[in-house]
């Protein structure tokens, strides 16, 4: 037995060495996926430059729109001219009312910042640029953007996805070159607009957390950042362009099940479980029976052949007779139903009824009183044997 247990032992470490030695664990796959998302740390979502944007501008307060700009610019609150509207959006689809709102509010002295790959053409036409759009892609080499006061280019390496895309047609009497992709097309310009400015930029993978926590490329955020007015106490992060897709329709945010379908695995989990329930119902319906019919309830047949034989003793006129009958029968009852001796009819037989059939004390006594007077060979009366039979009836029902 010691020897066996040895190489069982034996067996199992050599096998756990060869599962270590040859089984490697799999390499972890990047999520590649391209949402842009501020509350996701995934690699190409936002929430680096979500939480770092108020520690470059004073500490200022972020609020979340989800509005048109028709909704949330008033004039009297945008008239300090130190508040930021950010958006980092894959399209940016507006129509001319909503722009000549963001041009009111960035004449105050305000500031527009959109990182953007696509530029619709009522955004082309009202800037006066026109922008090419490519899918973004993989090894794009660096992005350079301007170091304050526009003295040199910086370059940061970035080893995952851009987007080619890039500004041309730029008028350069109007804009200012603030960066520029790998290839040295424009991809970041401003254009000044009463008090403040636009800042249009063609890349928004280059905020995503993926870019940004690569080595100090931080830094490009932060240069982007100092290169607006620093004395801003308000940061409003716009959603609402993000799910505007066309310059005539009025987005709502993607509903928790549209987000949810999105998701491959959740998708093909749902529907998996849903073929399963209703292959379930298909062979449920098979497996239907009839229903069974209620049973009545089990009558005491002690009870009705009492009253049989009753009625046969009655007939004749034999009273005394049918009441030890009577007597013969109730105490087989007893113990048979309830396992007491009715040896010794006595107050001990009495209390150990009573309580077992949950019979009542003095009822119980009563009863047994006519047994006993039965078995005394005393002559019963019709009278009396009505009396006996009343209470033998009330025994026998209350223990059916």
């Amino acid at each position: 037995m010691t020897k066996k247990i040895i190489y069982i032992a034996t067996g199992v470490c050599v096998l756990a060495i060869l599962l270590l030695v040859f089984i490697q664990p799999q390499k972890q796959e990047i999520d590649r996926r391209v949402r842009l998302d501020k509350d996701n740390d995934k690699p190409y979502d936002l929430s680096v430059t979500y939480n770092s944007l108020p520690l470059f501008f004073d500490h200022a307060t972020v609020k979340v729109n989800r509005q048109s700009p028709k909704d949330w610019f008033d004039t009297d609150s945008s008239a300090d001219g130190k508040t930021i509207f950010f958006l980092i959006t894959q399209h940016f689809s507006p129509n001319e009312s909503e722009l000549r709102y963001l041009l009111s509010f960035v004449k105050q002295g305000n500031q527009v910042f959109i990182s953007t790959p696509y530029l619709n053409r009522v955004a082309k036409d009202y800037f006066g640029i026109d922008e090419y759009y490519d899918e973004f892609s993989r090894d794009s080499g660096k992005a350079f953007i301007k170091s304050p006061p526009f003295s040199k280019d910086t370059a940061f390496e970035n080893t995952g996805f851009d987007w080619r895309s890039y500004f041309t047609d730029v008028d350069s009497a109007h804009y200012y070159a603030l960066g520029r992709n790998n290839d040295g097309d424009l991809n970041f310009i401003k254009i000044n607009a009463g008090k403040g400015s636009f800042y249009l930029h063609s890349d928004p993978l280059l905020f995503a957390n993926y870019f940004l926590l690569y080595r100090n490329n931080v830094n490009y955020l932060e240069k982007a950042a100092s290169l607006m007015p620093q004395q801003q106490n308000k940061i409003i992060w716009d959603e609402y362009f993000i799910y505007k897709t066309s310059s005539d329709e009025n987005p709502k945010p993607p509903s928790p099940f549209s987000v949810l379908f999105g998701i491959s695995a959740f998708r093909w989990a749902f529907l998996i479980a849903g073929g399963l329930l209703l292959l379930y119902a298909i062979l449920g319906i098979k497996l239907l029976q009839r229903l069974i019919p209620a049973w009545d309830k089990p009558k005491n047949d002690t009870l009705d052949f009492t009253k049989t034989i009753g009625r046969l003793y009655f007939n004749k006129g034999d009273n005394t007779n049918l009441a030890k009958k009577m007597a013969t029968y109730l105490l087989e009852f007893i113990r048979n139903k309830y396992f007491i001796s009715t040896t010794n009819l006595n107050d001990e037989f009495i209390k150990n009824l009573s309580s077992k059939a949950g019979y009542g004390e003095e009822a119980t006594k009563e009863m047994v009183g006519h047994l006993v007077f039965i078995q005394g060979d005393n002559k019963i009366s019709e009278e009396l044997l009505g009396t006996i039979y009343q209470s033998f009836s009330k025994f026998y029902k209350h223990t059916s």
